[in-house]
């Protein structure tokens, strides 16, 4: 663990000190002022309709459920995103992928070192700006209404907490494993793609969640399998044979 930590804060430095991460810090404030902004206008609907306290209150927490939920998703993805840069293609760009290879380090420590450089500010930053997120939501819009906050019920946090950082971390393991495994930074860039819209069709219908939603949590949880099934696969195939062939083609 100690060997693999010399990757992670390597990496970690190079990461957030580029412009997409900037960027994507930008986009993430954005997006959570955006849809705090969203959840405000429906509220006020909810209070004009007359709905009752304890309806008005149930429906609020369905609300912000499945606004924690959509948050996490789209703010860790969107750093993850970021924070890929495909950062072991531009090693094999440079010819520093042959250096890292000899030394002391497994295979397995160096891609996860990688995959654990992008993951770990994905989930924190992600995490941050969600609850920091659900919090103003509730002082400028639910406390006024209804006197006191409205958190999201157990399943919603369980998938905020849990199940999403899981399908990223796996995410991230994948792309960095691909990126060693295949040399045109074209079919790299389809590969991501298809991940992306592949684990989006697979989670994107079960992010409206009720506070006992957990058939919605099962399901990402089925789709966070499929990624690990997939990260074990391509880690068997692995090999630093394979890596060299494909930094020279």
């Amino acid at each position: 663990m100690k060997k693999m930590t010399v990757i992670i804060k390597k990496d970690l430095k190079e990461i957030l000190h580029t412009k997409a991460s900037y960027v994507s810090l930008g986009l993430a404030l954005f997006v959570t002022i955006w849809l705090g902004a969203a959840i405000g206008k429906s509220i006020d609907g909810m209070v004009k309709q007359g709905m009752s306290p304890t309806d008005l209150i149930s429906t609020i927490q369905s609300l912000i459920g499945s606004t924690t939920c959509l948050l996490a998703f789209m703010l860790m993805l969107l750093f993850w995103m970021s924070m890929n840069s495909y950062m072991v293609i531009m090693e094999k760009v440079k010819r520093s992928i042959e250096s890292l290879l000899c030394t002391p380090l497994s295979l397995k420590q160096i891609w996860l070192g990688k995959s654990l450089a992008m993951f770990l500010p994905s989930v924190v930053l992600g995490l941050v700006f969600t609850f920091g997120g659900v919090i103003a939501i509730n002082s400028l819009f639910i406390a006024p209404e209804v006197g006191h906050f409205v958190m999201p019920g157990a399943a919603p946090l369980v998938a905020s907490l849990v199940v999403v950082p899981l399908i990223v971390f796996f995410l991230a393991c994948v792309m960095t494993q691909l990126q060693f495994l295949i040399a045109n930074i074209r079919w790299v860039g389809i590969a991501f793609m298809t991940l992306i819209f592949g684990v989006g069709f697979g989670i994107g219908p079960n992010l409206r969640m009720g506070p006992s939603s957990w058939l919605p949590v099962l399901i990402s949880l089925g789709v966070a399998a499929a990624l690990a099934l997939l990260v074990a696969y391509l880690s068997s195939r692995l090999t630093k044979e394979r890596i060299i062939l494909s930094s020279k083609a």
